[in-house]
């Protein structure tokens, strides 16, 4: 099983998920069983709702009494130097945080980056405290960080075992001494007996004492895991700092709250017990819970009024302010990446792990900002800021922004989801609604704060746009009942400030829905707060009743074994593409005969013609379309052949030209006459310059990997990119080891390398791979293909495929459609954006026989559409399937 270990803070809880991969799992076994996972996923279920439902019924009367312009008033009025002690407690707070993760460090036995318990103990708990529960709590980023730094599993498990139980101890401790000290007033306060309350509080504190003074005997064991036991020195030093970041996070909410007959350490205890009950919900934050146990307390001491703000005020310093600072840190580390700025090499993991970590923050704030936008939304404007809008705008721009403005926060609620996991997608969405926002906020009530707020995010968004870099479709994303039912409890909770902030508003006036006027602003808020919840049912009635979106998984190693041989009884030697694993496979009925695919959003988009016999493409071509179809998706054939063509018409397909493929016909090739005179002189001046060829075969790999892996590594830094995929070969060992390799060697020094894709049946060979060095002669290339060329034909081979040539002869005729018109300019003037022009002509140097390539999709539009996902995926970031990983 896998153990998922908490941090602290209120509501951080463990993460127990194993479908996410930032969970912090330790295979740690005989924990327990998959019926105990369950118990626990339905006893974490029934807190939930048991904690809202105390919620509501806690809350129910107290909202009532709250103004909604009193709360504004005593918001706005509080005291610069509240809010500074405020600030000041709450890094004392963190800062004992980041002392914890020190002295975690030094109980297991590592050493660590100085800059890694400082990232992990701060950006975890800003997360932690946010989030709350599941896969990205503080423990998940703890985790990533220290295992970037070297940490072993076991030790990290152990580091998040003792921080945790630290805080759980230090909370103890905490809170049954200041309970102790003030025992009647606290008595009085919660109305229980003096006498049980004293019990309860020096058990707690005389427990924690023990535990410090004399420990356990051995080391804590669970299951074939074990936890030793810290040293007295280490214990009271984590327990000290627990009470620190207690002490500092009480102060930080009791300078914002109104004076009372409260004393700090009475608050203190209270503060205590609401942060318990706010961790045992397992609501994000203990949001509601943490609130309802100090208006319960507070209520009869100060005005509800005062209380809603310096609570709002604490949220925003302790809780929010911490995760924008976190995510600004880490958006500094990914700036310092892609300007290639180096950092001390003990921190270089460290900085990339971090930087890793942004999406997650990114979805926080984002869903964050939906919430803050249909509050704005749901709330009047303050008066003279309006009365400056209608001097300078007309009623009909107000009126719109405000509307516009609330579905942009029901958007970013969804959004969140699309950040969390990377989806470029989500990244386009969330900066586009956000530079929208950021205007709709000043042009429907000059909201300043908020606007600031945005600009914040679209900086943030900016700044971490590489993270992104899943090619998938905002609008294909799946949504998880969870994810709904957050999403209905943000709109519920916005209609409730709506009926709190329009208290006086007559809401059975038939007419209230129709006014328009600067000063109408509760009917501006009612058709805003009903297009918002509008917007949210259609999304979600969209996600339910829309066809399921279909999966597109690696193959496994009995696949691609199967593949293989398909792959080597047929002549195409571009059909070793398959073997990278990066690509689904869909076999057709008979086994003998598959087709390779890769999927985005509702692209399903399959590489090449299918592989094997051709009396099976048919039913192949058939069971693919059908299989899109089944999912809502369309169906899209990449880079086919002319003599291919009618069976994708038959499967009523739309064709339009992609390019043409440079394929040399070896039987015919030699280096005689003017066309081959350039090669001659690459041959004589390659030799000159000391370079060499040799065609290394499959079994050789092993011994020049190490040069390859050299060569890779420089082209890639030169050039400042990273490896493709899809229609592009990649740099992946087991996958060139089934290939031959061209290598040009310069004074003996490995320079230049291509990989040769070939079958067993030995016709045509492909080019793969291809890369070089930048000291490399500037003749190594052609050098390296003449030779290549050269030696295949020795070898018997008909033809070598040079790969294709984009938009290569495409070109417009009278009755051409509009992408062939689009083709030609593209070629034409599109030389800045790529080299279309310049890839021919290095081609053409070879005598090719130019191949057209065509591209087959389903609809009007969808080819268009399909070109972009094709795009996409071939841009996107190269990983190794699961089964080769397994297989190596």
């Amino acid at each position: 099983m896998s153990l998922t270990a908490q941090t602290d803070g209120e509501g951080a809880r463990s993460a127990e998920s194993n479908s996410t991969p930032s969970a912090v799992q330790l295979d740690l076994p005989h924990l327990g069983d998959q019926s105990g996972a369950k118990a626990r996923r339905l006893g974490l279920s029934a807190t939930i709702f048991a904690a809202l439902t105390l919620l509501v019924l806690a809350f129910g009367s107290t909202i009532q009494s709250i103004d909604y312009h009193a709360l504004v008033h005593a918001l706005s009025h509080l005291p610069a130097a509240s809010i500074g002690w405020s600030v000041f407690a709450t890094a004392v707070s963190l800062a004992a945080v980041v002392g914890r993760d020190v002295c975690a460090v030094y109980y297991v036995g590592a050493r660590t980056p100085r800059l890694a318990p400082i990232v992990a103990g701060f950006c975890g708990t800003a997360l932690g405290n946010a989030v709350g529960f599941g896969t990205l709590t503080g423990a998940a980023v703890r985790y990533r960080i220290y295992r970037a730094v070297g940490l072993r599993s076991e030790d990290i498990a152990r580091l998040l075992l003792f921080v945790a139980g630290g805080f759980g101890l230090g909370l103890a401790g905490f809170g049954g001494m200041t309970t102790l000290i003030e025992a009647e007033p606290v008595s009085h306060l919660l109305g229980w007996p003096t006498g049980v309350l004293q019990v309860a509080a020096g058990s707690a504190l005389a427990g924690s004492i023990i535990l410090l003074l004399f420990g356990l005997r051995g080391p804590v064991r669970v299951g074939n895991f074990s936890l030793a036991v810290p040293s007295k020195a280490i214990a009271g030093m984590q327990l000290g700092l627990t009470g620190i970041r207690l002490f500092g996070a009480a102060t930080a909410l009791w300078m914002l709250l109104p004076g009372a007959s409260i004393n700090f350490l009475s608050f203190a205890a209270i503060f205590s017990a609401a942060t318990a009950l706010g961790a045992v919900s397992n609501l994000p934050g203990g949001i509601g819970i943490f609130e309802a146990a100090v208006f319960w307390v507070y209520a009869e001491h100060a005005p509800v009024d005062q209380i809603a703000a310096a609570l709002l005020a604490y949220r925003g310093i302790y809780f929010g302010m911490p995760l924008v600072l976190s995510a600004a840190l880490l958006a500094i580390f990914e700036t310092r990446l892609a300007l290639g700025t180096r950092m001390p090499t003990a921190n270089d993991r460290l900085v990339e792990a971090a930087a890793q970590l942004s999406p997650r923050f990114m979805g926080v704030i984002a869903f964050a900002t939906g919430v803050m936008l249909l509050t704005s939304g749901a709330t009047p404007t303050f008066g003279h800021r309006l009365a400056v809008l209608s001097m300078r705008l007309p009623l009909w721009a107000v009126e719109t922004s405000h509307f516009l403005g609330s579905l942009a926060g029901v958007v970013f609620l969804f959004v969140a989801r699309g950040l969390f996991e990377r989806r470029d997608g989500a990244w386009w969405l969330a900066f586009l609604m956000a530079t929208a926002s950021l205007g709709l906020s000043l042009a429907k009530g000059l909201a300043y704060g908020e606007a600031g707020f945005l600009a914040i995010v679209i900086s943030l968004l900016l700044a971490t746009k590489r993270r992104f870099d899943r090619p998938a479709s905002m609008l294909g994303q799946p949504f998880t009942q969870g994810w709904a039912v957050a999403v209905g409890v943000i709109v519920l909770a916005a209609a409730v400030i709506f009926l709190v902030a329009f208290r006086n508003a007559d809401y059975t006036a038939r007419d209230l829905w129709w006014q328009f006027e600067f000063d109408a602003q509760a009917p501006r808020a009612l058709r805003a707060l009903l297009g918002a919840a509008i917007l949210a049912v259609v999304i979600g009635l969209w996600q339910l009743l829309r066809p399921p979106k279909g999966l597109a998984p690696h193959p496994d190693i009995l696949a691609l074994g199967q593949a293989s041989r398909i792959i080597r009884a047929q002549a195409r030697s571009q059909a070793m593409l398959a073997l990278m694993g990066d690509k689904s496979l869909l076999f057709s009925q008979t086994g003998d005969a598959f087709i390779m695919y890769g999927k985005r959003g509702r692209s399903w988009i399959a590489l090449f013609d299918p592989v094997g016999p051709i009396e099976e493409w048919p039913e192949l071509i058939k069971r693919f379309v059908a299989l899109a179809a089944s999912h809502g998706g369309r169906a899209a054939f990449y880079e086919i052949r002319p003599e291919s063509l009618p069976f994708y018409l038959d499967a009523g397909l739309s064709v339009m030209k992609l390019g043409e493929e440079a394929c040399v016909a070896l039987a015919g090739f030699d280096m005689k006459g003017k066309t081959s005179a350039h090669l001659r002189y690459s041959l004589k001046r390659g030799e000159r310059d000391g370079l060499t060829f040799e065609l290394v075969p499959p079994r050789q790999i092993a011994e020049i990997m190490d040069a390859l892996i050299e060569i890779s590594a420089a082209w890639l830094r030169s050039r400042r990119t990273r490896e493709k995929g899809f229609s592009i070969a990649a740099f992946e060992p087991s996958y060139l080891g089934s290939q031959w390799v061209a290598l040009v060697r310069q004074n003996g020094l490995a320079v230049a390398f291509v990989t040769v894709m070939t079958t067993g049946a030995q016709k045509e060979a492909s080019i793969g791979l291809m890369r070089l060095t930048s000291t490399a002669s500037p003749y190594a290339m052609e050098f390296l293909f003449t030779k290549l060329i050269l030696e295949l034909k020795d070898m018997g081979y008909g033809s070598l495929s040079l790969g294709i040539a984009p938009l290569s002869g495409v070109s417009a005729a009278p009755l051409s459609s509009r992408w062939h018109r689009l083709g030609e300019m593209i070629w034409r003037y599109g030389t800045r954006l790529y080299n279309f022009q310049g890839l021919r002509a290095f081609k053409s140097k070879f005598n090719p026989v130019w191949e057209p390539r065509y591209l087959a999709a389903s609809g009007t539009l969808s080819p268009f559409v399909v070109l972009a996902d094709a795009t996409a995926l071939i841009g996107a970031r190269f990983k190794s399937s699961g089964a080769r990983s397994q297989n190596e």
